[in-house]
């Protein structure tokens, strides 16, 4: 069951017993359970969270290339004259032409097309491909593309999911049956090129850890990356909770390195 209240959403596993908070204001996860009869809060790490203690060489590229492109636009309206090579990134960002513009675009687009995955749990069709803005429609085209071939039976759409044996928690895209299984978990990705990058692999398996600790026991896990050209990518997630907690171990190493490196030495 998953309620609002106070800003938060939760999902509550009452066969478990426990139950997954969300804040998307701050976007961070709880766990609530009851501990000798007393409510017990637990913050958790969400999956995303732990993944960016990851080197990503091809995110280092997109970013450098967005700047790039920003700033040849800018000169090509006119708006560098006078600025100082080394003062012209600052000029792109503050006219939003760089990489905090092309990041926003990407989750508000990501955002959009995960929300046509929930429309088509509530009415089990595709949606009118031409309803939406033309930037967005090749990605809706993969995503109806793959609902057609694939003709997945919702189980749960956006759920969250938690882990309490290792304090995790995530959102998972899609849980459903399909002509080839009972239950299969599916990660939904969107970029335009339509790649599934290693790091999603990882998420895959902490999602399906989670889901089984919250009682769903997924025969299959896949991941699907839906393209700007309406083409699609599905491929079975290679990782499993081993590789996953490698992950979990260093992100929380770092924070810890962090928070130490931050507090004043002493003298």
């Amino acid at each position: 069951m998953t309620l609002l209240k106070e800003g938060s959403e939760f999902t509550e596993y009452v066969d478990q017993g426990f139950s997954i908070e969300y804040r998307d204001i701050s976007h961070r996860y709880w766990l609530h359970e009851l501990v000798g009869g007393v409510p017990k809060r637990t913050p958790a790490i969400s999956v995303t969270s732990a993944l960016r203690c990851l080197d990503k060489p091809a995110l280092m590229a997109w970013a450098e290339a967005c700047g790039a492109t920003g700033a040849a636009k800018l000169e090509r309206l006119g708006e560098l004259q006078g600025v100082l090579p080394e003062n012209v990134i600052f000029k792109v960002r503050e006219l939003g032409m760089g990489m905090e513009a092309a990041r926003d675009e990407a989750a508000a687009r990501g955002t959009l097309v995960h929300r046509v995955l929930e429309i088509y749990g509530r009415e089990a069709k595709p949606p009118n491909v031409t309803d939406f803005e033309p930037a967005i429609r090749g990605y809706v085209q993969g995503l109806c593309s793959w609902l057609l071939d694939f003709a997945p039976e919702p189980v749960a759409i956006e759920t969250l999911v938690g882990s309490r044996l290792h304090n995790f928690a995530g959102r998972v895209d899609l849980l459903c049956s399909t002509r080839s299984s009972d239950l299969e978990l599916w990660d939904l990705k969107t970029n335009p090129n339509g790649i599934i990058y290693p790091e999603a692999h990882l998420q895959g398996a902490a999602y399906e850890a989670a889901s089984m600790e919250c009682g769903f026991d997924p025969d299959r896990v896949f991941l699907l990356a839906v393209a700007a050209d309406g083409t699609y990518t599905v491929t079975h997630c290679h990782a499993d909770l081993d590789d996953f907690l490698v992950v979990l171990e260093t992100s929380r190493m770092m924070s810890r390195l962090r928070k130490a490196t931050a507090s004043k030495e002493p003298e």
